[in-house]
């Protein structure tokens, strides 16, 4: 391995979380490198179309009415273990009139619709008011586990987590994983809807080992019909590398960055961003190792790649290069690095 100078000009940077201050000069390269990545890169890792942290800026949801989710109409019959238990003190059933009957089922379809007009008219404050509305009425009236209660807890939990009330969006996206599980089994595809959004919404709270356990979860799920080169596992795979750099786990990030891009070569063209981010996320964990020729490598195929795809004044370009120099100087290659400082330079002239 290159060996490296250590850097006095920058204080050591913590990697994510409290209580682990990184020394390692090549390891204070890496916590730089992460948010060089996500400037650049970002945009060519999507996941359901938001997947937040504290430390960057949430992108925004897929198409709005896509968080809507359609109530089904015939709701699927539960698992004999998923019957609840008999009350031990049942209470006596008051008959309702045939018009109670059909008002009160009706109240929890009137609220998704008046949810679902608030979500196309992006009044996420109103839409959270009929969501609510419409999961209540579910509960009173067609129960915990009925297939359309936990849609419209999905609902509930979906638009607190587009109004960034990620604790609020919790219990109900809780609910929704269960209640889709005991209605469709635990690893029909319709789970990965509360299970990707509550993997998001760990990562958003900052809760790590919670959003890997259900990023990996869903992975699962996507290989058992799609394949371990289906699309979405390559986006949850680019999603993992930066919750487990928060998490300190060199290994494990590697390990997610190059299955992402084995699965990207095998349908991307071998010049696309996405590839050039991926060679950025292992660039990150292979300094975090103490690898600085792995890291090097890394870091050269990825400039390679932003070089054919952006003008020599592009931004994201110019922050590569800026995060390259400081690299290359603790990583045993000064001439590189003066080389993308004059290149800086010259942009900036």
């Amino acid at each position: 391995m290159a060996n490296v100078r250590p850097s006095c000009s920058r204080p050591p940077l913590c990697l994510g979380y409290p209580g682990r201050m990184m020394r390692n000069p090549l390891r204070q390269v890496g916590l730089t490198l992460l948010v060089g990545a996500f400037l650049m890169g970002a945009s060519q890792c999507l996941a359901e179309g938001d997947s937040p942290a504290p430390t960057h800026v949430p992108s925004p949801d897929s198409p709005l009415t896509a968080t809507a989710v359609p109530i089904p109409t015939a709701t699927p019959t539960p698992t004999p273990t998923a019957s609840p238990s008999p009350s031990p003190d049942p209470k006596p059933v008051v008959q309702a009139s045939p018009a109670e009957a059909e008002e009160s089922a009706l109240e929890h379809q009137v609220a998704y619709r008046d949810y679902r007009a608030a979500l196309i008219a992006q009044d996420f404050e109103t839409a959270l008011i009929y969501a609510r509305k419409g999961h209540a009425f579910a509960l009173r009236d067609l129960g915990l586990r009925n297939a359309q209660t936990g849609v419209l807890a999905y609902n509930l939990g979906a638009v607190s987590y587009r109004l960034e009330r990620y604790r609020d969006g919790l219990p109900p996206l809780l609910e929704a994983e269960k209640t889709y599980a005991e209605n469709y089994g635990l690893d029909s595809t319709k789970n990965l809807l509360p299970i990707r959004k509550l993997a998001s919404t760990y990562e958003a709270l900052g809760n790590w080992p919670e959003a890997e356990r259900y990023s990996v979860r869903a992975i699962e799920i996507i290989e058992a019909t799609q394949g371990r080169t289906a699309k979405e596992i390559t986006e949850i795979l680019m999603d993992l590398t930066q919750i487990t750099q928060h998490l300190g786990e060199a290994k494990r990030m590697r390990s997610y960055a190059n299955r992402a891009l084995y699965n990207m070569h095998q349908g991307e063209d071998s010049n696309a961003l996405a590839i050039g981010h991926a060679y950025i996320s292992l660039t990150t964990a292979e300094i975090m190792l103490g690898d600085a020729l792995a890291a090097n490598k890394s870091l050269d195929r990825a400039i390679e790649i932003y070089e054919s795809q952006m003008p020599p004044e592009d931004p994201r370009l110019l922050r590569l290069y800026a995060f390259a120099a400081d690299t290359f100087d603790q990583t045993g290659r000064p001439g590189s690095a003066r080389k993308y400082r004059r290149r800086i330079n010259a942009s900036e002239n």
